[in-house]
């Protein structure tokens, strides 16, 4: 009888070893199959995530806008010639336009602010322009007039160019320059952002004489040197009718581009600027006396552009400038 047990024994042992090793192998195969794939999201996971904690999104359904208006540094920056006369700004009275550099102090204005849209994928949606004025020079205090959102339609359709209207009060005396910032969310090029509107008339027989303040608004001392010209904006060329419907294949530009250096200041003409070569500390200016003396008999008038650079490192960078124009007294 014990006999019979022990044999029944053993093959009940020997069932349940194989069942005990059956469920290890299917236990380890489960394991097996969980740590694939893990492995495999894991490195799904790798590929479509980004490398750092900020990355430009590139898919084609991504588009982005290009805000920009008139900007002298952005311009300067790539070799152009620029005028500190902004074309994107106009001034009026009770509806009537003014002249910009005879402007009565402690009066209202209205400022007009033209904005452009460079991509013609992406509108401009609630963008805030913001409008502000210096003491009439360059690099100087900024003071803030008002804030305005503004819609702006793709390149080449509607409401493109968009117009954002300002109404600035001048102070009671001096010359001033105005600031026009776009503030994007988004930008394809944030450099095209800020412009500047100033200029001047000095009514003279011999010579012409004025000022401006120089301010230095970067965090170190610099010393600035002067660039004088004669540059003023071409008359815009048409738009080629053969593609007037199609704004991707139309011309980008509707003004030539004019490179430094190709406008000086016509023969017989001086201009002094005293200190020349300013050394100014960081947060202060410093007033620039500028001497315009055109040759015997000369009558009509002429544009100058001034315009103040300092070193940084390798480069010129622009601090700012002023556009006067002399003219013989009538």
């Amino acid at each position: 009888m014990k006999a019979g047990l022990g044999a029944v024994w053993q093959v009940v042992r020997a069932a349940l070893y194989g069942w005990i090793i059956a469920l290890v192998r299917l236990l380890r195969r489960l394991i097996d199959l969980i740590r694939h794939k893990r492995a495999d999201d894991r490195d799904e996971h790798e590929r479509n995530s980004a490398k750092t904690r900020c990355v430009p999104i590139e898919d084609p359904a991504f588009v982005r806008p290009d805000p920009l208006i008139y900007s002298q540094k952005f311009l300067m920056e790539q070799g152009l010639n620029v005028t500190w006369q902004n074309p994107d700004f106009f001034l009026s009275h009770n509806g009537v336009a003014v002249d910009s550099h005879a402007l009565e102090p402690d009066t209202t204005y209205d400022v007009v602010v033209r904005v452009w849209n460079g991509s013609v994928d992406g509108p401009v949606i609630d963008m805030p322009v913001h409008l502000s004025f210096l003491s009439f020079g360059a690099g100087t205090q900024v003071n803030t007039v008002g804030t305005r959102l503004v819609d702006v339609g793709v390149k080449g359709g509607a409401n493109e160019p968009a117009f954002v209207p300002f109404q600035w009060t001048t102070p009671t005396q001096g010359h001033y320059c105005l600031q026009a910032l776009l503030d994007p969310v988004d930008d394809a090029q944030f450099g095209n952002n800020l412009g500047q509107h100033n200029t001047n008339v000095v009514d003279t027989q011999s010579p012409g004489v004025f000022s401006f303040a120089l301010g230095n608004d970067t965090d170190r001392p610099h010393e600035y040197h002067f660039v004088v010209d004669t540059y003023t904006l071409p008359p815009p060329r048409p738009c080629p009718q053969e593609h007037a419907d199609d704004p991707r294949r139309a011309q980008g530009n509707p003004i030539d581009p004019v490179h430094r250096d190709e406008h000086p200041l016509p023969p017989g003409w001086s201009v002094d600027i005293a200190p020349d070569h300013p050394s100014i500390p960081a947060g202060a200016e410093e007033q620039i006396l500028v001497t315009v003396t055109p040759p015997d008999g000369f009558t009509g008038s002429q544009v100058v552009n001034v315009h103040a650079l300092y070193r940084d490192y390798y480069d010129d960078r622009v601090a700012g400038g002023v556009t006067v124009t002399i003219r013989t007294a009538p």
